[in-house]
């Protein structure tokens, strides 16, 4: 983008779509109005731009995730120009997140050992690790030595009914 993103060129009351990337619903309280936002499990809600930064100036760690640039969030802005403008993506490295796209492509590694440390690299929080068990039970992965340890290193058994 040539233009630098600031508050006075950006709609800051326009609502984008923030996705939960959690196996459960989460909620938080708003900061901008009252009220309490909840979003269901693998659900999308609309947010002014306005809430969001404030939720993320605020340190809310369901946008902000283990590093405080968005990273293992559990909520993720499905808004480039939003996450340009709180910080979490920028021209060189966009905000890493585990979501279906990127487990379709750990899933998609042959090797055990790249398999491992690709896993161990991009699942870390439990929310995370949920959705690694949950996705291999939704595409039958049956590659018995890859489940064994996916199964340690997430603590979630492959047979357990959970969903």
């Amino acid at each position: 983008m040539s233009e630098e993103l600031t508050q006075e060129n950006i709609n800051l009351d326009e609502k984008v779509s923030v996705k939960n990337l959690c196996g459960w619903d989460v909620y938080f309280s708003r900061i901008n109005s009252q009220g309490d936002v909840k979003v269901a499990s693998k659900g999308i809600v609309r947010l002014s731009r306005e809430e969001i930064q404030s939720q993320v100036y605020n340190g809310n760690k369901l946008f902000t995730g283990k590093d405080g640039n968005g990273s293992h969030a559990r909520l993720f802005i499905d808004d480039k120009t939003t996450r340009l403008l709180i910080g979490f993506d920028n021209e060189d490295s966009n905000q890493k997140v585990l979501d279906k796209a990127a487990l379709v492509d750990i899933f998609k590694i042959k090797g055990k050992k790249e398999f491992e440390s690709t896993i161990q690299t991009n699942v870390e929080t439990q929310a995370e690790k949920f959705a690694a068990i949950q996705y291999a039970k939704e595409i039958n992965f049956n590659d018995l030595a890859k489940v064994k340890f996916l199964e340690d290193y997430t603590g979630y058994k492959f047979d357990d009914n959970t969903k």
